[in-house]
């Protein structure tokens, strides 16, 4: 938690921009050329080489730091986003399945309400009283209704 928060305000914008700035004076006042002979300022010229080598590594070091823990967050954020593309593509086949599944049962069920009209058809079309004035099935329609009685075998 304090190393983030650590790297965080070293990598930040006004730091770097602080260390560019220290880097710009120390290379003039240890590069520039004619800077030594200028009173006040030539006896910082060897400071002034240390500190801008010292700047540059630490400005160099920081920049890098930074793009990688830039580079480190986007991969992550691209693995998140490829893990929820996941997500979403098993959803979309799961839906398309679920509407398969449900417009072969809305199929299904039309053809049993055909079925069942047919066979509302056939029980109007037979005469009344085939021997019992109550019961208008025949043994026919028996026949396909499975037996589940114990040992019931169909020959």
């Amino acid at each position: 938690m304090m190393g983030d928060w650590f790297w965080d305000i070293a990598t930040s914008v006004p730091v770097l921009g602080g260390i560019g700035l220290l880097l710009g004076a120390a290379l003039i006042v240890g590069y520039f050329p004619l800077v030594k002979w200028v009173p006040g300022i030539g006896q910082y010229v060897q400071a002034g080489r240390l500190v801008a080598i010292l700047a540059a590594g630490a400005l160099f070091f920081l920049i890098g730091f930074r793009t990688s823990d830039e580079r480190a967050e986007a991969k992550s954020l691209r693995a998140q986003l490829a893990a929820r593309q996941v997500d979403i593509d098993a959803a979309n086949d799961v839906a398309s399945k679920a509407d398969a599944a449900r417009a072969e049962l809305a199929r299904q069920n039309e053809q049993d309400q055909q079925r069942i009209e047919e066979y509302e058809e056939r029980l109007k079309r037979r005469p009344p009283g085939n021997g019992n004035c109550g019961c208008t099935l025949v043994p026919d329609d028996f026949d396909r209704v499975p037996d589940h009685r114990r040992g019931a075998h169909k020959p």
